[in-house]
């Protein structure tokens, strides 16, 4: 199966996610630098809703679930189960690769 170019998109996202976090960046600053080097305008207006929603308490799961759109089922799935158990290197890649392969959308 073929990845679209939003998929890549996606990918790239959830890529430089893993690779900030893995480098001991806590979450809410890997959002902000992210959505600061993000250049489409309309992801970068979902990153914003998103950093402001888990400035405010709100679990990463359920701030990207508030954006069906840009992030299916299968992905927050394995975002609740990284939260959960803290096995974000290993669930990230999976994400990323499922991405970049067209498994997930």
């Amino acid at each position: 199966m073929q990845a679209s170019e939003n998929q890549l998109n996606k990918a790239r996202f959830w890529k430089k996610f893993l690779r900030l976090t893995r480098g001991r960046v806590p979450v809410l600053r890997t959002l902000e630098v992210i959505l600061q080097e993000e250049t489409d305008d309309s992801f970068k207006k979902t990153l914003s809703s998103i950093l402001s929603d888990v400035e405010k308490g709100t679990s990463l799961q359920q701030a990207l679930g508030k954006h069906p759109s840009e992030f299916s089922a299968s992905i927050l799935e394995l975002i609740k189960t990284a939260e959960k158990c803290g096995a974000w290197d290993e669930i990230l890649q999976e994400v990323t690769d499922g991405l970049e392969e067209g498994t997930f959308h």
